[in-house]
This record gives structure tokens, sequence and C-alpha cells, in this order.
């Protein structure tokens, strides 16, 4: 099993099993593409079908590098879950940490210009998610033909100038699609991009205007093996464009937030504010903390955001340890 984010990891790692864990047993190996409750779709490393699995006390997202056997009357069950690399962590509602996708090369934040808003904050939280777990990231904003609130395009290009991609699209009429599939294309090898964002800004409708053949084809097959009819994203899949380039759409959230946060990574890792040279090193840039410069180098409102994710994790840590 892979092991939780620490504070102090950009990576996910496997530690040796802990009581109570299965043994494994020698199995197939492959990749889990898509998940659904307790069962998961893999797909071999070798030739054949794709293989619906139950994870048999397991625990396994898409990406997963797995190893499965037949299991009759059943399709199959996971044996064992590799070692996870470059994955996406999240603190869900409850507190809880969970993993989303594993194996990525980067993140795909989708955003839309307006209906729902632009929001700098959630940007930012996946702008640090991608620094502290090593992955690449760019933005795709969508319904930019509503036109670009002011507040939104002058976030975007201090992104563009932090080194981010940044690409416009409409996908309901194909407009910059085409430069999507680009970059996706440009950026292959590494493992998925994951499309990630807020419900309702056009994750699945971008990918659908990339992958036009979808709906009779990877998610077709998958909503057959589920048996539902539904075309809306309840589980995380991997979808191929081209050999080697390939996105991951995953469900919309409504906030997030990494795992394995602590004060010091959101200063190491946040985006527009580090490294600065305060007096002390272990500086927080909190407001009235001596010496501290942050209110001199670092624009205010990228110091306003930064100050409260800061609170937000301080807050949380005071929580745990009631």
């Amino acid at each position: 099993m892979s092991r939780r984010p620490s504070h102090h990891r950009r990576k996910g790692g496997r530690p040796g099993r802990k009581s109570g864990e299965p043994v494994a047993e020698a199995g197939e190996p492959g990749r889990v593409i898509a998940i659904r409750g307790r069962r998961v779709l893999v797909r071999p490393d070798g030739e054949g079908e794709d293989v619906v699995c139950f994870l048999s006390g397991h625990r396994a997202v898409v990406g997963d590098h797995v190893e499965f056997v037949e299991a009759k009357g059943t399709g199959g069950k996971i044996v064992s879950v590799g070692e996870r690399e470059r994955a996406l962590w999240r603190v869900d509602f409850k507190g809880r940490e969970q993993v989303i996708a594993s194996n990525l090369q980067g993140l795909i934040v989708v955003a839309s210009a307006d209906h729902p808003a632009y929001r700098p904050g959630l940007m930012d939280r996946y702008h640090v998610a991608a620094n502290m777990f090593g992955l690449e990231l760019a933005i795709v904003l969508t319904k930019s033909d509503l036109g670009v609130p002011e507040e939104a395009a002058a976030d975007l290009q201090w992104r563009r100038e932090l080194g981010v991609e940044v690409m416009s699209c409409t996908p309901h009429d194909g407009q910059g699609v085409e430069a999507v599939a680009q970059f996706l294309l440009e950026h292959a090898g590494g493992g998925p991009w994951a499309f990630v964002g807020h419900s309702g800004v056009g994750k699945t409708s971008l990918g659908a205007a990339l992958l036009p053949d979808a709906d009779v084809g990877p998610i077709g097959e998958v909503s057959e093996f589920w048996k539902t009819g539904q075309h809306t994203t309840t589980g995380a899949s991997i979808h191929e464009l081209a050999p080697g380039a390939e996105i991951v759409d995953s469900p919309g959230i409504r906030t997030f937030l990494p795992a394995g946060l602590t004060p010091e990574n959101v200063r190491e890792h946040f985006p527009g504010v580090g490294p600065l040279h305060c007096r002390y090193r272990d500086c927080l840039h909190r407001s009235g903390e001596d010496g501290c410069v942050a209110e001199d180098e670092v624009d205010a409102a990228t110091l306003q955001r930064y100050r409260r994710m800061l609170q937000e994790v301080i807050d949380m840590q005071e929580r745990a340890k009631r």
C-alpha cells in the first residue's frame, strides 16, 4: 500500500506490509484505468482485454500499477498495488487524506472565466499541490467567450510570468481545443495529465472535445462495465489521446486542499512568496513578525491569500491536537 504524504515528502512511497494487510500473491501486471466504488478497471500490461476487478481489501486509484488474478464469476481481483510516484493527494471534507490519482506527469487545472467564477485561491491550492508532489502544472480557461473578468485576467498573467502554461478554449465550438491537444502531445511520456478543478467548469466537456469518440469508446465501455448509462463524471478514469499522451478525467470538487500540508511547506511551495530573506530563517511571513520582509517584497493580494492558507493549516493542526 502507498504511504500517505508526510510533512517532508514530495512523492508517494510504499512501506513494508503492515499487520492486517492482505498478503500478496503472484498475479498478472496491469494498470488501473478507471475506478467506481469497490471495483476497478485494469488494463493488462501485455495483450488482453481490460478486466473489471474487485479491490479485495486493497486500495487502488487510477494510475496505480497493480497485479491481479482471475476470479471465477467476478472477472478478477487485485492482489497487490505497486509503489506510487507523483500522486495527487487531498484532504476531504471530513479531514481525511485521500489519493486521487497516481503516477502522473502533471495537473491541468480547468477553470472557467465565469459561471462558476474564477477562484484565485483555489488555483493557489492546486499550484501548491503541484509543487509539493513534484507535478508539472498547466491551466485551461474555459468559457472565455463570455468575457474574462479583470481579476481573472490579472491572475492568469501573473501565473504565466511564474512559468505556468495558460491556455483558453471554448469546448462547445472547438475554439482552442487543438492547442490543448498539442500541449498534451508535446508534453507526453511521463504519465497522464489529471484534469482537475471546480464542479461545472467544463472538464468533461473539454475531455469530450479532445476525445470526440469517447461516448462510444472509452467512456461507453466503462459505463457498460458499471451497468450505468450516466455520462457525468462520478469517478476518475484514464483516456488516451495518442500513444503516451493520456488524461485523467476526475470528478469536480467544491473545495481542495493538498494533503500533508504544514505551515513550513505552505511557505516553501506557495507561488510567488518564497524564498525571502527575512531576519529569521523560520519566518512564516505572518503579519507583524519581527524582521519579515514579505510585505515589502510580495504583492498585497498574493500575501493575503498566502496568509489565509497558512492560517487554515495552522488551525487544522490546532484542531488535531485537541
